[in-house]
């Protein structure tokens, strides 16, 4: 994985940070980051929306309610949020990631995306932060909630 100089003002979000766009709280650590990310270019890839809805189908009712409150949500990403496209670099170094033994390919992904777009993956999944330094991976491709200005 090659490494590059990641701008402090580039965030991909992951998924922890998109469910709270559609309507759905997570962790305390998630919502507190909102405040924060004012001065940040947020980017989103239609990854994140996926597991999110995955992880929305087994919660919800499946109301219109609930349905509307969630197209609402998707549509207020692609309106306010950049694009960050999976490229063929990002599919190799998720691969690559995956090998290495990380079997979330989501945030294998996610990472990757930001690996290759200079960007930082804004996360709170502590253990894909531990498995990035154990194996000598751009560290400075992630963004912890805290370490935000």
């Amino acid at each position: 994985m090659s490494r590059r100089s990641y701008p402090s003002e580039g965030l991909l979000l992951d998924t922890s940070f998109i469910l709270p766009i559609l309507g759905f709280e997570t962790s305390e650590r998630v919502m507190a980051a909102f405040h924060r990310l004012g001065g940040y270019e947020l980017y989103y890839n239609d990854v994140s929306i996926l597991e999110a809805l995955w992880k929305i189908a087994k919660t919800i009712g499946g109301t219109e309610e609930e349905i509307a409150r969630i197209a609402e949500g998707v549509k207020a990403i692609k309106e306010s949020l950049k694009y960050a496209s999976i490229d063929e670099e990002a599919i190799r170094n998720a691969i690559y990631m995956y090998r290495l033994g990380h079997r979330d390919m989501i945030d294998n992904l996610l990472y990757s995306i930001a690996v290759s777009r200079s960007l930082r993956l804004l996360t709170v999944d502590s253990d894909l932060v531990e498995f990035v330094a154990r194996h000598g991976l751009p560290r400075d491709a992630l963004a912890m909630p805290e370490e935000l200005k």
